[in-house]
């Protein structure tokens, strides 16, 4: 085991008298001009360098929720770092991470925060002052430190820059999920209107990815007018990216998943199958979708199946259409009942299935049979 992952997550819980400030530093170096990310400077630099970080961490303790928002984006932090992030890195690095304060020690004028990290483990996080909010400790905030470590094996040293209330950045993050989500919302009406200003095309054939999603969207929504114009939309950039990506004709794919589901991401049959394209819970786990309800999960393994069983009876029979055919089939009723019965099954279910998915399908690529 490498020496950073020793330090994080071998160490046991502190003992009680940590909260009452009783301990010593505990392995941590009061001197601040001894810190890594200072070592090797001019005596000027290391002063000058001190005094800032300990104005910094002085700060902290004084700052405002929206003080605490603009020293994150101005640090351009996006998301809590997980433990990772701290067992790996060599030379310095500034992170906010998402811990319960523990409790704290005081030496003279200098503190020191212990906190327990989500994944596992203890970082001690050196400070001039330990916000007031702090100072009873078992408290769930997000900070954001300043580290350093010399090398892999070696201790991280951490300052604290900035602190919030974990119950605030929760709050704030749904609200930013929720501002995002209406954007994209705007953002799809807004796409749709502006495709609805143009003549649409009088089948969904030969269009460009980037040209295609709001024709799609429309349809899909046409289909299902209970989905959202950000849901249909999403479901539209699902099926076109999926199917660029594993080579399947994006209508073949809005002709299966019409048919299975109606575009209704939250179907379910008598038999337990899911989502856009029925998924079994069995196929879906040897696809690998984690939540056959979601969408863009769905679609994954909606796309690489049928790709897969494409590329089965192309390869054994030579002809497109009969692998089509039998593509569809073993979709279906699974390619075990397609080899037993040595072509499409004589089951009423399937036999419809195969027969509306290719009208379907021929419709969209504007073609009779």
């Amino acid at each position: 085991m490498r020496g950073a992952e020793r330090w994080l997550s071998g160490r046991k819980r502190p003992p009680a008298k940590w909260v009452r400030g009783e301990s010593p530093f505990s392995g941590s170096n009061p001197d601040l001009s001894a810190s890594p990310f200072l070592f090797g400077f001019g005596r000027l630099v290391r002063t000058v360098a001190a005094a800032v970080l300990l104005c910094v961490a002085a700060l902290a303790s004084a700052q405002t929720f929206d003080e605490y928002l603009r020293l994150r984006r101005t640090i351009g932090i996006r998301e809590a770092a997980g433990v990772e992030a701290l067992e790996t890195f060599v030379g310095t690095r500034t992170v906010e991470v998402a811990a319960r304060v523990c409790g704290f020690s005081r030496v003279g004028d200098k503190s020191v925060l212990l906190l327990e990290l989500p994944e596992g483990g203890y970082l001690d996080v050196r400070t001039s002052r330990v916000p007031d909010w702090m100072s009873g400790g078992d408290v769930r905030a997000r900070l954001i430190v300043k580290a350093a470590r010399a090398s892999e094996q070696g201790p991280i040293d951490a300052f604290l820059i900035g602190a919030a209330a974990e119950h605030q950045m929760a709050a704030w993050e749904e609200q930013e999920r929720l501002r995002r989500k209406a954007a994209e919302e705007s953002a799809a009406r807004r796409a749709a209107r502006t495709a609805g200003a143009k003549k649409p095309p009088e089948r969904l054939a030969d269009l460009p990815a980037s040209e295609a999603t709001p024709y799609y969207a429309a349809f899909i929504r046409k289909r299902n007018p209970r989905l959202s114009e950000a849901e249909a939309w999403r479901i539209a950039q699902g099926v076109i990216g999926f199917s660029l990506k594993y080579g399947v004709d994006a209508r073949l794919v809005m002709a299966m998943v019409l048919v299975e589901s109606g575009f209704n991401p939250n179907a379910t049959s008598r038999a337990g199958a899911m989502g856009l394209g029925q998924l079994m819970p069995g196929t879906a786990r040897g696809m690998g979708v984690t939540n056959a309800y979601d969408s863009i999960d769905n679609l994954y393994g909606t796309v690489r199946l049928i790709r897969g069983h494409l590329e089965k009876y192309t390869g054994k029979t030579g002809d497109q259409y009969q692998a089509l055919v039998l593509a569809l089939a073993a979709y279906n009723a699974g390619s075990g009942a397609v080899r037993r019965y040595g072509g499409v099954p004589p089951y009423r279910e399937t036999q419809s299935y195969v027969r509306k998915v290719v009208a379907v399908y021929d419709a969209l690529c504007g073609r009779r049979r």
